[in-house]
C-alpha cells in the first residue's frame, strides 16, 4: 500500500501546478462534414466560456483537464487530456514561424562591383504567385485561372485512360454412357409352341425373346423385309449362321463450349468512371443417343458508370436454345426402353420403314428407336430468353438506396410429335405446345446505419414487386391456359453487429408481408431471427476461435405460374400401357389456394484450430404446412392443398487446409457428412395413399407417419411369421392389393474433396458415397417379364426349384418347380407368371453407391509478365461409379421428374465426361 500512496506524490504535485497557472486548449475544429469552418463557436461545457475559431479553424480556449469541449451545436464533442493543455506564451510561440539571421546583403556595395541585368520576365521579380493550394504535378495543365490581380489557381488534366480486357475460354468434352441393365444375347424372339422352342419373327407381333439358342440357327437366304439376310431357321450344314445384333442405343459424342468476354473502361487516375462488358457464347450438348444434340447461344452486355454520385448498372442478356428432341414426352426413355427390348435376332439398324410405309420394327407393339427419332424439322425445341434490367444505388453516408427493376420474356416451342405406325399412336400424333413466359421485377431497398465498426446498426426496408404472367397453348386440344399473378414482398430488419478484439457478435430480427392476388390468404406475419457469437483467440491460443449460430424463419410461398405439372399424367396408367403417355392437360388454375408455409430453425457450430483445421456442425429442421400436390379430378388437373410434412437433418464437415508436404506442395482434405429424411405428418381426408409421381400400379406416395415419397407396389403373401406363402404350383403367392415397399431416403451421405496444389499446378479430387435407401427397379422387372434381362437368360434352364416358404395349410413347400417349361404357357414361367411388373417388391434393391464425381488437373501460365494469363485444365466426371442395384445411376430419375427418384423405369443411364478446357485472359 505505501508504493501506492509514493505514485501519487508526482500526479499532486502536477495538479497544484497546473492550479497556479491559467492553461489552454488549442487546435482547429471541424464541421459535421470534417471541414475547417471560420466562426464555429466551441464551447467549454464545464467553465462556461466559449471561443470562435479564425479563418482556418483554429481556436485557443481556457480549459482544465478533463474538460468537456462542445462544438458543432453540441453533435461533437473532446474530453482534454492534461498533456494536451499548454500555456498561452508556448501556444502563441508554437503558432509564430521561426527563422536564422541571415548574413547582411548591401545593394549598394553589390551595385558598385557588378553589372545588373534587368529581366523583365523573372518569376521572381512578377508581383503574383502561384497558389499552394494548385495540384503538384504540372505535367498536363487543364486550367489557369486568375483569382485576382496577384494570384493564378494552376489545375492539372485529369488523365482518363481507355483500357481493354478480357477471357476466352473453350472448352471440348467427349461423353460416354454409365452402367445400363445386363441383356442377355443367346436367345431368340420367340416362345415354346408343342414342348419346342420356336423362333417367331417380326411379323407374328411376338414380344417375348423366350425362344430358341441364337447359335442353332441359320438364315435361309430368302428376300425377307425385316432382315436382308432371311428368316432364322434351324440351322443345318450349307446355310448361313445366325447373327447377333447389337442394337446400342449409346455412342460416344464431342460437345464444345466457347465463351468470349471483352470489358472496355475509362479511367480518370485510379478511378474507374464507366465500364462496358460484352460476353458471346456457343455451347453445342451433344447427348449420347443418335443424333440428338441442343445449341446454346448466349450475348450478354452490361454498362456500369457512376452519374453525379448515382452508380448505375444496365443489362441486357439475351439466350436461344434449339434441340432436337427434350424429353418431355418421355420420347427419350421410350427409345431406350425399345432398344432394350429388342431381341438380340433383329437388327433396328437395317432400316427403319417396311415397303408399306410403316415403320419396321420388331413388332407391332414395340418401336424402332431409329424411326422415333425421325424428323423433319431439325429442331423440336426452342427456347428464346431476352432480360432487360437497370440497377441505381446512391449513398448519403450512412443512408443507402438501391433499385433494381428487370423485365424478362421467354418464348418456349415444344414441337412432339410421333409418326403414324408409332406405337400406341398408329395413326401418329402432333402436338405444338407454346409457352410464353413474362416477368416483371421491381426491387428498393433503403437502409440506414448507425455506428462504427466495432458497434454497427443498420435498419432496412425492401418492397419487391413480382407481375408474372404466363399463356400455354396446345395445338392437340387447341386449349389455351393463361395464368398470372402479382406478389409483393415487404421486408424490415434490424442487424446489429459487435466488435471487441477477440469477441465478435450478430443479431438480424426482421418481418415480411406476403400479398398475392392469388393466394386464399395474405400473410403479414413471417418473423425471422439470426444471431452468431464469436470468440477469438479463447485461451489465448492465435486463430483458435469458435462460433454458435442459429436461425428461425417463417416463409410463404405459391407455386411457380410457369411450371408445367402436364407428366404427372402418368399416374393416370398403368406401366404396361407407357406407350399412350403423350401430356397436353396443364393445370387449370393457380388461384384459390392457400400458400405453403414454411417454419425452419437452424442451429451450428464452428470451430476453428490454427490455421488449418476447421469443424462445422449443424441441425436443421423445417415444417412446411398445407403443401400444394396435383391431382386429377373430374378429367382436370388441379393443385391442392394435401399435406403437411418435416424436412429435418444434420450435416457435418470436417476441412485440413493447407497441409504442407515440402516446400511447394500443399493438401487440403474436406470431409461432409450429410443425413436428412421427409416425414409426412398430414394429409387431407381422401388424398391418403396418393400417389405423387410413377405409374397407377407403382407410385410414390404420400402416407401419414411414413417419408414423403415412400415406393408404394404389389407384393409376396406372407404369414404372421413373415414366410412366403407358395401356391399350388410351386410358385410365391402374389399378395392382393398394394402396400409401402421400399423408402428412398439414404443413411447418410458422405462428400469427400481433395485438393493438391504444386507451384501453378492443382489437382481436385471430389467423391462421394451414400449408404442406404432403396429403388423400385421396374427396368429389370419388365426385361425379365419379356426374357431379355441377363438373368432370364442364366437361369431359365434351371430344374426342380423348390421356393422356401409354406402352403397356405402352413405346412413347408416341397413343390418343385422349373423356372422356364417349354410345356407350359410362356406366361407361365418364372418371370412372366406375375404380369408386366412381375412382384414390385421382389424388384427393391439398395440404392447404394460410390461415386468419383470430378477429378480435374489445372496449370496456369503467366504471359507478359503476368499481365496475360493461360489456364488450361482437363477433368473427368463421373469417372467410377459403384452402384448396389442392377440399373441405371440411382441418382437419375424417373422420367427426368424432379420427384422421381427411387423409381427406375428405363430412367436414361448418367454419362462419364472427359473434357479439356483452355482459358486466356487478356
Amino acid at each position: 500500500m505505501k508504493k501506492n500512496y509514493l505514485l501519487l506524490l508526482p500526479f499532486t504535485i502536477t495538479v497544484l501546478q497546473a492550479q497556479n497557472s491559467q492553461l489552454y486548449y488549442s487546435g482547429k475544429f471541424l464541421t459535421t462534414k470534417n471541414k475547417e469552418q471560420n466562426f464555429l463557436k466551441v464551447y467549454n461545457k464545464n467553465s462556461g466560456i466559449y471561443e470562435f475559431t479564425d479563418d482556418k479553424g483554429f481556436a485557443i480556449i481556457a480549459a482544465k483537464p478533463y474538460d468537456t469541449l462542445a462544438w458543432n451545436q453540441g453533435k461533437n464533442t473532446h474530453v482534454i487530456s492534461t498533456y494536451e493543455l499548454r500555456e498561452l506564451k508556448a501556444i502563441l510561440e508554437s503558432q509564430t514561424e521561426k527563422k536564422n539571421v541571415e548574413n547582411i546583403y548591401n545593394k549598394a556595395y553589390d551595385s558598385l562591383v557588378s553589372k545588373q541585368i534587368k529581366d523583365d520576365f523573372s518569376i521572381e521579380k512578377t508581383k503574383t504567385h502561384l497558389s499552394k493550394r494548385s495540384h503538384s504535378y504540372f505535367e498536363e495543365i487543364r486550367q489557369l485561372r486568375q483569382k485576382n490581380d496577384s494570384l493564378y489557381i494552376l489545375k492539372r488534366l485529369n488523365q482518363r485512360t481507355l483500357v481493354l480486357n478480357g477471357s476466352f475460354t473453350t472448352s471440348l468434352e467427349i461423353k460416354n454412357r454409365n452402367s445400363i441393365p445386363g441383356t442377355q444375347s443367346k436367345y431368340v424372339q420367340g416362345r415354346s409352341e408343342n414342348g419346342n422352342l420356336v423362333w417367331k419373327g417380326p411379323e407374328t407381333n411376338e414380344m417375348f425373346s423366350f425362344g430358341p439358342d441364337i447359335s442353332t440357327l441359320g438364315f435361309n437366304g430368302l428376300p425377307y423385309e425385316y432382315d436382308q439376310n432371311g428368316k432364322l431357321i434351324p440351322w443345318i450344314d450349307g446355310l448361313q449362321h445366325s447373327r447377333k445384333y447389337d442394337n446400342n442405343l449409346f455412342k460416344t459424342t464431342v460437345g464444345y463450349n466457347n465463351q468470349l468476354n471483352v470489358n472496355a473502361f475509362i479511367k480518370e487516375g485510379y478511378n474507374e468512371k464507366i465500364r462496358l462488358s460484352l460476353n458471346l457464347g456457343q455451347q453445342k450438348n451433344q447427348m449420347y443417343f443418335i443424333d440428338q444434340f441442343d445449341i446454346t447461344n448466349t450475348f450478354k452486355v452490361k454498362l456500369n458508370t457512376e452519374l453525379s454520385g448515382y452508380s448505375i448498372n444496365l443489362a441486357f442478356n439475351y439466350e436461344e436454345d434449339k434441340a432436337t428432341n427434350t424429353n418431355r414426352i418421355g420420347l427419350f426413355n421410350r427409345a431406350y426402353q425399345n432398344s432394350l427390348l429388342t431381341p438380340v435376332s433383329f437388327s433396328n439398324e437395317q432400316n427403319t420403314l417396311l415397303s408399306n410405309g410403316s415403320q419396321r420394327s420388331y413388332s407391332k407393339d414395340a418401336d424402332n428407336p431409329s424411326f422415333l427419332f425421325e424428323q423433319d424439322s431439325k429442331y423440336r425445341y426452342q427456347n428464346r430468353e431476352r432480360l432487360f434490367s437497370f440497377n441505381v444505388v446512391k449513398n448519403w453516408d450512412e443512408l443507402k438506396l438501391n433499385i433494381s427493376q428487370s423485365y424478362e420474356n421467354s418464348n418456349i416451342l415444344n414441337k412432339d410429335q410421333y409418326k403414324p405406325s408409332t406405337n400406341g399412336f398408329s395413326n401418329g400424333l402432333l402436338n405444338e405446345r407454346i409457352q410464353n413466359n413474362s416477368l416483371y421485377h421491381s426491387n428498393i431497398l433503403g437502409s440506414y446505419t448507425l455506428g462504427k465498426y466495432d458497434f454497427k446498426n443498420t435498419f432496412s426496408l425492401n418492397f419487391i414487386l413480382n407481375d408474372r404472367k404466363s399463356d400455354v397453348y396446345n395445338s392437340l386440344t387447341n386449349q389455351k391456359y393463361f395464368y398470372q399473378r402479382t406478389s409483393q414482398d415487404h421486408i424490415f430488419n434490424y442487424n446489429m453487429d459487435i466488435r471487441d478484439y477477440d469477441f465478435e457478435a450478430g443479431l438480424n430480427l426482421g418481418n415480411s408481408f406476403y400479398i398475392s392476388n392469388t393466394s386464399l390468404k395474405n400473410n403479414y406475419w413471417l418473423p425471422k431471427a439470426n444471431f452468431y457469437v464469436k470468440f477469438s483467440d479463447i485461451f489465448n491460443w492465435h486463430n483458435y476461435s469458435f462460433k454458435l449460430l442459429g436461425s428461425y424463419t417463417q416463409l410463404s410461398s405459391e407455386p411457380e405460374i410457369t411450371r408445367s405439372y402436364a407428366s404427372y399424367a402418368t399416374t393416370l396408367l398403368n406401366a404396361q400401357n407407357y406407350n399412350q403417355y403423350f401430356p397436353v392437360q396443364e393445370v387449370e388454375s393457380f388461384r384459390g389456394l392457400s400458400n405453403i408455409n414454411t417454419r425452419e430453425w437452424k442451429v451450428g457450430a464452428k470451430l476453428n484450430v490454427g490455421y488449418n483445421v476447421n469443424l462445422e456442425g449443424e441441425y436443421f429442421n423445417r415444417k412446411n404446412t398445407d403443401d400444394v400436390f396435383p391431382v386429377f379430378e373430374n378429367n382436370q388437373l388441379k393443385l391442392k392443398n394435401i399435406a403437411d410434412h418435416t424436412y429435418s437433418g444434420y450435416e457435418f464437415s470436417f476441412t485440413y487446409d493447407r497441409l504442407r508436404f515440402g516446400y511447394d506442395i500443399f493438401l487440403t482434405n474436406k470431409i461432409s457428412f450429410f443425413k436428412y429424411k421427409d416425414i409426412v405428418d398430414r394429409v387431407s381426408a381422401g388424398y391418403q395413399n396418393m400417389a405423387v409421381s410413377g405409374f397407377k400400379d407403382i407410385y410414390k406416395t404420400l402416407s401419414e407417419g411414413q417419408v414423403l415419397g415412400a415406393v408404394m407396389g404389389s407384393y409376396f403373401e406372407r404369414n404372421a411369421d413373415g414366410q412366403l406363402i407358395i401356391d399350388e404350383s410351386g410358385f410365391p403367392k402374389k399378395a392382393d392389393g398394394m402396400k409401402i415397399i421400399a423408402d428412398p431416403t439414404p443413411d447418410f451421405v458422405m462428400k469427400f474433396t481433395h485438393s493438391f496444389a504444386y507451384k501453378n499446378l492443382s489437382l481436385d479430387i471430389n467423391w462421394e458415397w451414400k449408404k442406404g435407401g432403396q429403388l423400385w427397379n421396374g427396368t429389370q422387372a419388365v426385361l425379365d417379364y419379356y426374357g431379355r434381362s441377363s438373368d432370364s437368360g442364366e437361369d431359365r434352364n434351371i430344374k426342380n426349384y423348390v421356393f422356401q416358404g409354406v402352403q397356405a395349410n402352413g405346412t413347408v413347400n416341397q413343390i418343385p418347380v422349373d423356372f422356364y417349361d417349354p410345356n407350359l404357357n410362356v406366361q407361365q414361367n418364372r418371370w412372366s407368371r406375375y404380369g408386366y411388373l412381375g412382384v414390385a417388391e421382389n424388384y427393391i434393391q439398395k440404392a447404394d453407391y460410390i461415386r468419383i464425381s470430378n477429378i480435374s488437373l489445372s496449370s496456369n501460365f503467366p504471359i507478359n509478365y503476368g499481365k496475360q494469363n493461360l489456364k488450361l485444365t482437363f477433368y473427368v466426371n463421373n469417372l467410377m461409379l459403384w452402384q448396389a442395384n442392377k440399373g441405371a445411376d440411382p441418382n437419375q430419375n424417373f422420367y427426368d421428374m424432379d420427384n422421381g427418384r427411387g423409381l427406375d423405369f428405363f430412367n436414361l443411364p448418367s454419362f462419364k465426361t472427359f473434357g479439356c478446357i483452355v482459358s486466356l485472359k487478356f
